[in-house]
Formats: C-alpha cells, sequence, structure tokens
C-alpha cells in the first residue's frame, strides 16, 4: 500500500484503545505491566493477503535510557537495547519471547523513578480510556482542558517504509539496516540475518496518548514467521 501519514479519524480497519485480554496471550499476561496497547490495526489494511490484527503498544520504560539498557545480562535474539520481538499467536495475541528479566520494573533493583513514572502512566492512560469511553476522543491528558487542540494523530505513518531518524541504532547491531535514497527522501527497511524482511507497519509518538513515551514507536511485521519487532526513536 502507498504510505497514509497524520491519521486523525477512525477508520473501519482500526480498533482505538483495545483491552489488554484482546492484545497479550494469557500465557504472557504480564506484558500488560510494561506495555499500554494503542492501537490494533487489520494488516489486511497494509497489506491484502495478510490477515488477523497487529496491535501498536506504548513501553512503560525507560525513564532516562532505552528500554533495556539497565537489563543487558537478560538480553537475548528476542530483546536487546531500544527493540525487542513479540509473537503473534494464531488468536491475534503477542507471546513474550525473551527473558522476562529484560524490562527492569521486574528487576528488585528497579530505579525508584522508574516505579514512579509507571503509576504515572497507569493513571494517565486511565482517564485516557475514561475520556475516550465518554466523548470518543482521544486527548493526551496535558491537553484535557485545551478547546482549541488539534485532533490526536492516532497514527502517524501506516505501510510503505519507515523514514530514517535517531532509531536505527543501535538496532542495526542485530539486524541488517538498509538506507534506500528515493529523490530526497532517504528511506531504511529491516532484514534478520536470515534474510527475512521485517516489512514497516506504522509509526507514531506515544507521547500523543500518554504523558511519557517515545519521540517515535515503530512497529515491523514478519509474516513468515507472525513475529513483530518493535524499536524507538528518542530524538
Amino acid at each position: 500500500m502507498n504510505q497514509i501519514q497524520n491519521i486523525t479519524e477512525p477508520q473501519p480497519y482500526l480498533t482505538l484503545l483495545p483491552e489488554n485480554e484482546d492484545v497479550f496471550a494469557p500465557d504472557s499476561a504480564f506484558l500488560a505491566k510494561h506495555l499500554l496497547p494503542l492501537v490494533s490495526i487489520d494488516l489486511s489494511a497494509v497489506n491484502p493477503e495478510w490477515r488477523g490484527k497487529i496491535h501498536l503498544v506504548n513501553p512503560i520504560e525507560p525513564h532516562d535510557c532505552y528500554i533495556g539498557s539497565y537489563t543487558e545480562e537478560f538480553h537475548n535474539e528476542f530483546a536487546a537495547e531500544n527493540w525487542f520481538l513479540l509473537q503473534l499467536d494464531e488468536n491475534n495475541h503477542y507471546q513474550w519471547l525473551g527473558n522476562r528479566e529484560y524490562f527492569y520494573l521486574e528487576n528488585p533493583d528497579c530505579d525508584k523513578y522508574l516505579k514512579k513514572q509507571s503509576q504515572e502512566m497507569y493513571a494517565d492512560y486511565k482517564l485516557l480510556k475514561q475520556h475516550f469511553i465518554e466523548t470518543g476522543k482521544i486527548i493526551n491528558q496535558l491537553h484535557i482542558n485545551d478547546a482549541d487542540i488539534s485532533p490526536c494523530i492516532f497514527i502517524e505513518r501506516l505501510g510503505g517504509e519507515a523514514s530514517r531518524s535517531n532509531w536505527h541504532t543501535p538496532i542495526n547491531r542485530y539486524f541488517h539496516v538498509t538506507h534506500i535514497n528515493i529523490d530526497i527522501d532517504e528511506e531504511i527497511t529491516i532484514h534478520d540475518f536470515s534474510g527475512l524482511k521485517y516489512n514497516f507497519i506504522a509509526s507514531v509518538a506515544g507521547w500523543n496518548y500518554c504523558i511519557h513515551g517515545p519521540d517515535t514507536i515503530l512497529m515491523f511485521y514478519q509474516p513468515e514467521t507472525k513475529r513483530v519487532l518493535f524499536t524507538f526513536d528518542w530524538t
């Protein structure tokens, strides 16, 4: 599909603020402690040959660095600094593939400031969902009293290729990151070391929804393995 940019109106192929049980598999329900569901996307909207749903999520971590920066001993082929993989199962639910302790909040020495941020984000997310139920609108709580606010951008980019920014490092230590020059714009594709391509699905700023979040959440999909790659830009 051609890339769609700056979606601000509900679409039939989007489910806004889905419930945790519609996103995370029962055996990976702990992910709700670390990832806030923002939008579910029908994969057929990106590629008519694909079926099922994929879910854009906002991570609670980090506080002052990359996600995974303080848990290097728990990195593996499924999760490392500033990226992780999720498995999409037959029910369109996410299963965790890495070590649970990859998330700093799972560790006893977790930073007190991150714990505070986690509490703030959960409270903010709860208010966001309640406001959506009551009004059908998604508005960041920082702007809830601003009558002139522009509509929230649900998704900044859907389909096409990902744009170049700071996110392509440190993930390039674990994936082949290829730069493509198209006219004056530069786009990027990602393949794993076996040659499988991770197709760009969508991106959005985490703080469009929550009081904390990455400048850009990027989500990629590998259709043969049904694995979903997340990485993050902190400009």
